[in-house]
C-alpha cells in the first residue's frame, strides 16, 4: 500500500473553476474530499445513512438546513447527521475538506 501526500495549499489557487471536489483519501471506508467552491449553491440532498463532515478551510460556507442556515468561517468544523436535507452555499470562494461515507 503507497502512501501519499497532498499539497491541499496548490489545490486552491486553480480560481478558473467554480466547483471542483477532488478526493484525496479514504479513511476507514469514508471519503476525504478537498472541495473548492466559488459563489454557487449545490443542490439539496440527503445522506440518509450517514454523517457528512466539513471543515472550512478558507472563505465561508453556509450550510442550509431545514433548522436554518449555519455559517461556518475558515477554522471552523460542521457535522451534518445523517438523514439531514442540507446544501452548501458560498458566497466568494472557499476551500474545505469534506469527509463522507463512500458509495
Amino acid at each position: 500500500m503507497m502512501l501519499a501526500a497532498y499539497d491541499l495549499e496548490s489545490f486552491q489557487h486553480d480560481e478558473t473553476i467554480a466547483w471542483k471536489s477532488i478526493e484525496v483519501a479514504t479513511v476507514n471506508g469514508n471519503a476525504v474530499r478537498y472541495r473548492t467552491m466559488q459563489d454557487m449553491t449545490a443542490s439539496w440532498h440527503v445522506h440518509d445513512d450517514s454523517d457528512e463532515l466539513f471543515y472550512v478551510i478558507s472563505g465561508t460556507v453556509h450550510m442550509d438546513t431545514e433548522q436554518g442556515v449555519h455559517e461556518i468561517p475558515a477554522g471552523h468544523l460542521f457535522v451534518v447527521r445523517a438523514g439531514t436535507r442540507h446544501r452548501a452555499r458560498v458566497e466568494g470562494r472557499a476551500s474545505m475538506l469534506v469527509v463522507d461515507c463512500i458509495g
